[in-house]
Formats: C-alpha cells, structure tokens, sequence
C-alpha cells in the first residue's frame, strides 16, 4: 500500500529554479588515467574542454593542467560552481586497492563474516567483535564493552588510517555506534564511519561492508579533494565545490569527505548524466571505457534506472544507492598476459600502466626493452616495470623485505624481469600493489592502439618492442604465431571489441524486463560466435534493439567494430570525450531520508528516531508526525549537501497482513526525498 504527498519547499518563495545571470561552471573529473576539464556558460553550452594525465603522486599538477587550459583570469572570477566526478573509488575497489583501516562489529559473531564478503574485504586488516548492539524493537542486548575496545584501539591505532564500525540493529538504535564514534574521536582523532550514518537498510553484514570500504576510501578522496581545493585557491576560483554521487547528484565536498563510499561509481554516473545530456536520445545504451574499467548503463525514456539492491563494484555489493550500472574491469590500461594453459593472450582486470606512456614519460626505458629483445627468449616477465604509484604514505605494517623494495622502487622504475630473478620478491611486490603503493606497467589496449596508429599521444616505438616480445613468448610457448606487430595488435583489438560486445549484451539480457544476466554457457556460446577463423564450423550473432553511445578516450578504437558485432547504431556525441566531466555540472542535489514507524503495544505505534523511539497512540497520527521529521531531516541533509530551492516528496509504505478479516499493522516506512539546485546556483 503507497501513500503518496508532494509539498514544494522554497526558501525564496519562488518554486521556478531560475539560473539568472551565473556566469561559468567549471566540471572536473579524475580518473585512473586522464584527467577533464569542462567549461560551461549560463545556459549550459559547452564553452571549452581539456584533457590532462592524472598524476597519481600529485593530483593537483593534473587538475592544473587541464584547467590551465581553459580557464584564464577573466573566466576565473566568473565561475560560480565546480563540481567534480571521479573513477579513482570505483578504480580502487575493482582492483581490490585501499587503506589499512580497522573494523569494529558489535553485538555480531564470527560467523557473520561469512556474509557480503566481510572477511574477504578486510584482507587481514585488524577486526574486534564487541559486546552490545540491539534488537529489531531497538532495546540493547547488552552494554557496549568499551573496556576491549580502548585495549583494541591502543594496541592497533598506529596499523591503520581509519576505523569503520557497524552495530546490530543500529539502524533501530544507533547509540552504540555513537558511542564507538565519541570514544575513537577522543582516542585517535581518526575518521570513524558508522554503519548507520551511510544506510538504513536492515542487512547487517552488508551495512558492515560498507561503513568498511567507507573508511578505506577516506584517505583516497580526502587526497582528491585537498588537491582539488588547493588548485582552486591558486587560480582565485572562489565557487563552492560539489562532488558527483553515485546515483548522478550532487554533494558539498564536506559531505563527500565524511561519506566517500557514496562516490563509488561516480564518474559513471556522472557519464550516464553527461551521455543523456549531450545525446538528447530517450533510449540508450551507454558505454564509457576508461582506463580501468567499461561502465554500462541503460538510459530509458530519459533517465537512467537506480540499483535498488545497492552499487556492486569489484564484486562487493554495498548498501550505497547508485546507478544501475555494471562495472567491469577493462579498460585502455587492461594488463595483457599470455594464459599458458589456454595458450592464448587474455585481458586482465588489473590496471597497468601502458609501455607506450612510460616510455613516453621515461624515456631512458626504451632501451631496456630493447635490451630485452637483443636476448635469445622472453620470459614471463618481459615487457613489465614497477613504479612508484600515488603518495608514498604510510608505510606502517609492511616487512624489512617490503620497505626494501620499496625504496628501490621510488628511486626509479625497475624492471620486472630483472626483480624477478630472485623469487622471494613476488609476494612482496603483491604486498606493495595491494597497498596501492607501486604499479605495473606493461602492454596493453592503448599500447595497441599506438601500434596500429588508432592512438598517437604517446611513445609508439615502445609499443611496438612490447609487442615484438610478447609475440616471442607466445611462439616460444606453443601459442599463436603472428605475421608482424600489426597483426598481433589487430588481433588484441578484436579481443577488446568483442569482450565489448559481450558485455554490453550482458546488460542488455539483465535490463530488460524480468530479464537475468547471461549464464557462463551462453556468454562462451557467444564468444565462440563472434569469433572469425579459417574453417570456423559455428557463428552465432546476437543483436542490440537500443543505439550504442560510446564515451570516453579508448572507444574510438574499438567501438565501431563493437557496434558491428552487435549490429546496432553507434551514437557519437560532440563532447563524448568529456561526459564525465560535463555530467558533474549539469547535475541536482538529492538527499533521502527514510523513518520506520513500529507496533508500541495496543493500538500504539512508535517512530523510531536516532534520539530514541517516540511513541503515538495511533498510526495515522505517528504516520503524521513521522512525515513532518523526516521532511524536516530530508531538508536539512539536502542544505548540509549544498543544496537550495528544493522539492519535497513524502511517501509512506504500510506493511499490513490480514487474518480472518482482521487487518494487522506490522510497520510503516515513511521516505522523504528532497531535490534542488546547487546552493551557488539558486
């Protein structure tokens, strides 16, 4: 049963969003390997756009770049928002990368960490099971012990950057957690991350998952953000900074500080938002190839579909409310291996950098490779480096054997056919990646594209010495044998456009109504079929009923063959380079806030509040008085996000069961959702 109640809300008593004379907005995104830049006027026209490496060590000097390019002083002091996407949350899951962080669960038990993954996503980060939390009613099981968990924090506080606590039924009665919080500021000064604080939703484990990977991702996004700001006060851009979310809006940067999960798919929300933008097509099929990852979204009669189990990225299925988009590990940085068994190249997940660009930024390196070449074999290892990668922070928790190589990486790139000479350094350069503090470099789709001139930014030669060598390890190991480097690339390009393929028939089964994702079989089946061979005995084609729009710098290369495969319309948009980027400043700001009203005893129902429950002697009149806070609060969260002049919708969901006639009432959800512009724009 649904209930319905639209109230407008306006502090200017004028409910029209008016732009008025607001001069510029500046849209920014940071990704795993480019950064953009977008300019846009009053009336949301594109007035210019750049592109700039990310620089991991510093990201400031590639915001710099890219904005240098389009901004001057006149321009400066007449921007009046910045809003800013990014992949590096979503990139950093996907390749399983983050901080050290501690994990407190309260009232939980061991067994627990079976569910969503916990265990898993810990990754041998320190966890303490602790007395307390409540029951569905809200009432304590027990006290918080607080006694081991001061034992806890001292003994493991200088291991970790951030804490993440999740307590049972805290969505019911959050004191516990506010307890921990108090006791962690008062203890360490660290960011904390309550469950509570990020989802209302009632699944305990996962609630935990993702307070956890919260706190792993503050260091990351709070290092985005210093930059970001830092870029801004040097060029005297004054303009309130917002963030993108992962369901397309719009966040204050404190409020992205504190709650950094919320920006995982961000910037492919922000391209969904961009694609629908500068398209201007109801029904699309929305493609973005990064660097690390191809995101997929379905755009239908204009708006993007939300997740209502929550974003999965990197196999973690969170609590945080995003985009239905899939996100899967392949990108223009895909690390190319040769799979022994199969006898055949394969893309990895896991982003590397490419040969092309190292070199490029390196050059010096060129000759190592051609080293390698001059020697009679190759070896696994050929054609890969280790580098430095991010800021080089805390390095508590890793062995004499780790800072070792640690310092030998900083000093310069190494090569890892030479690290690899002694044996014992494998897991310690595991151990290094893990922690997000070194990078591989190899081949890859970009270094591809440079071989067969599809790409020219950036050192071609060393492209093509790569190729020379993985070519010699596959011929040598009873693989393929290819004319030239043209044919080999030809070859890892097919590859790309029909895993393309495949993925975006993938989202094209699960979206459709009462659709599923493709089984193993079926994708095999199709793989198979897209595949073209002398005396190939099997082709299989499938199709794609929607227009493919393709974003971001690798799909030029690969998308018009993708497009044929599927035998579908390939929509190339003005500005498709920059939808991210674009997607961030043409966005709203939108805030939730959701109130469950229980049975009190008799005809009694009570609301469940964070200050505790507030019981009313019948449902229809807690009903209206949970509308009335939770519009209150919805209002609140949205001005605290950076919004103004926004809307208010109220609905109100009754759970009731009926027995020999007689109606029970078991629960009532009120949600409010608020929506606005951005206050610097109001």
């Amino acid at each position: 049963m649904v209930y319905k109640r639209q109230a407008l809300i306006d502090s200017r008593d004028n409910v029209e969003w008016k732009a008025g004379n607001v001069g510029f907005q500046l849209g920014l995104d940071t990704g795993g390997t480019y950064t953009d830049a977008v300019l846009v006027d009053d009336e949301q026209r594109v007035v210019s756009s750049a592109k700039s490496l990310t620089t991991h060590a510093n990201l400031v000097e590639g915001l710099q770049s890219a904005v240098d390019r389009i901004v001057d002083a006149d321009v400066a002091s007449g921007i009046e928002l910045v809003s800013l996407s990014t992949t590096l949350a979503t990139n950093a899951l996907v390749e399983g990368r983050g901080r050290p962080v501690a994990l407190i669960l309260v009232g939980f038990t061991p067994g627990q960490m079976q569910r969503a993954n916990l265990q898993q996503a810990l990754a041998g980060d320190p966890v303490i099971f602790l007395q307390g939390g409540h029951d569905a009613s809200g009432h304590a099981v027990a006290a918080l012990d607080t006694t081991s968990l001061r034992s806890f924090v001292e003994e493991i506080d200088d291991r970790v950057e951030a804490y993440a606590v999740s307590s049972m039924f805290a969505v019911r009665n959050p004191s516990h957690e506010n307890e921990v919080q108090t006791l962690i500021a008062s203890m360490t000064g660290k960011p904390l991350s309550c469950g509570h604080q990020l989802t209302s939703g009632l699944d305990a484990p996962r609630r935990a998952l993702t307070a956890l990977l919260n706190a792993r991702l503050i260091p990351m996004i709070e290092a985005l953000l210093q930059a970001t700001r830092a870029m801004l006060q040097q060029r005297g851009i004054r303009a309130p900074l917002m963030v993108v979310k992962g369901d397309g809006s719009l966040i204050s940067d404190a409020m992205a500080l504190s709650r950094p999960v919320e920006t995982i798919l961000s910037g492919p929300a922000a391209s969904v938002v961009g694609a629908r933008f500068l398209c201007r097509e109801e029904n699309l099929l929305v493609s973005d190839m990064g660097g690390t990852t191809t995101d997929i979204a379905l755009i239908r009669d204009g708006r993007p579909r939300l997740n209502p189990e929550g974003a999965i990225v990197g196999g973690w299925r969170t609590m945080v409310q995003a985009i239905d988009v899939q996100t899967h590990g392949l990108g223009g940085d895909s690390g190319i291996w040769y799979n022994r068994e199969q006898r055949q190249f394969d893309l990895q997940t896991q982003r590397v950098l490419p040969l092309s660009l190292l070199v490029h930024q390196r050059p010096e390196l060129e000759e190592v490779l051609e080293a390698q070449l001059r020697l009679p074999f190759s070896t696994t290892h050929s054609a890969q480096f280790v580098l430095a990668h991010g800021p080089q922070v805390n390095l508590t928790g890793l062995s004499a054997q780790q800072r070792e190589l640690h310092e030998r990486i900083v000093e310069k790139p190494i090569a890892v056919q030479s690290l690899f000479s002694d044996q014992t350094m494998e897991r310690a350069l595991s151990r290094l990646e893990q922690r997000g503090l070194v990078l591989r470099a190899g081949f890859t789709p970009s270094d591809a594209a440079h071989v067969l001139g599809r790409q020219t930014d950036w050192n071609r030669h060393a492209a093509c010495l790569g190729a020379q060598l993985l070519m010699r390890y596959a011929k040598d190991n009873h693989g393929p044998i290819y004319g030239d480097e043209d044919a080999f690339c030809t070859a890892l390009a097919g590859k790309v456009s029909s895993a393309t393929a495949l993925m975006l028939l993938d989202a094209a089964a699960a979206s459709q109504k009462g659709g599923r994702a493709l089984s193993e079989s079926q994708k095999t089946l199709l793989q198979a079929g897209f595949a073209e061979s002398d005396g190939q005995l099997l082709r299989v084609r499938a199709s794609v009923n929607l227009p493919v729009v393709a974003l971001g710098a690798p799909a030029r290369s690969y998308y018009p063959a993708t497009a044929e495969l599927l035998d579908t319309r390939l929509v190339v948009c003005e500005h498709a380079q920059v939808a991210n980027a674009l997607g961030a400043v043409v966005g709203s700001v939108r805030q939730e806030q959701h109130i469950l009203l229980t049975p009190a005893g008799g005809e009694r129902v009570q609301i469940l509040l964070s200050s505790g429950p507030e019981v009313h002697e019948t449902l229809e009149e807690a009903a209206v008085a949970a509308a009335r806070i939770c519009s209150q609060l919805a209002a609140e969260k949205l001005q605290q996000a950076g919004g103004a002049e926004f809307i208010i919708t109220v609905e109100r969901h009754d759970n009731m069961v009926t027995r020999d006639g007689q109606r029970t009432f078991l629960e009532s959800r009120i949600s409010a959702v608020a929506v606005g512009r951005p206050a610097g724009l109001a």
